[in-house]
């Protein structure tokens, strides 16, 4: 797994702030991608009325996708189709995060 290394946050930024622009948060190690969130967004999801209440579905939504993904990796039936498919990308570099990921997508909120 990739290490993550925080970045300070910042205490005070003076000045105009555009929409596009952006504060960093974490830089990855291994690819040296940093993980940025702009204004627009900081307001869209951290400042809003319901954020507990959508928080709490993500998590509840993670847990079933978790328990999904661990019921799946012992079912032979699908064990041999994940794994070519595994195979055949290149954005996923482990297993878990690819049935992860698949799983994630075909669980409705």
């Amino acid at each position: 797994m990739a290490k993550i290394r925080t970045i300070r946050p910042i205490e005070s930024i003076s000045g105009k702030l555009k929409k596009s622009d952006s504060v960093g948060f974490a830089l990855r190690s291994k690819t040296k991608k940093n993980f940025t969130v702009t204004r627009d967004d900081w307001k869209m999801h951290y400042l809003s009325a319901d954020t507990a209440a959508s928080a709490a579905a993500t998590q509840d939504k993670f847990r079933r996708v978790a328990a999904a993904v661990k019921v799946r990796k012992m079912d032979m039936e699908h064990q041999a189709a994940d794994q070519l498919a595994f195979r055949n990308q290149s954005k996923y570099t482990t297993f878990n995060g690819f049935l992860f990921a698949t799983v994630w997508a075909t669980i409705d909120d």
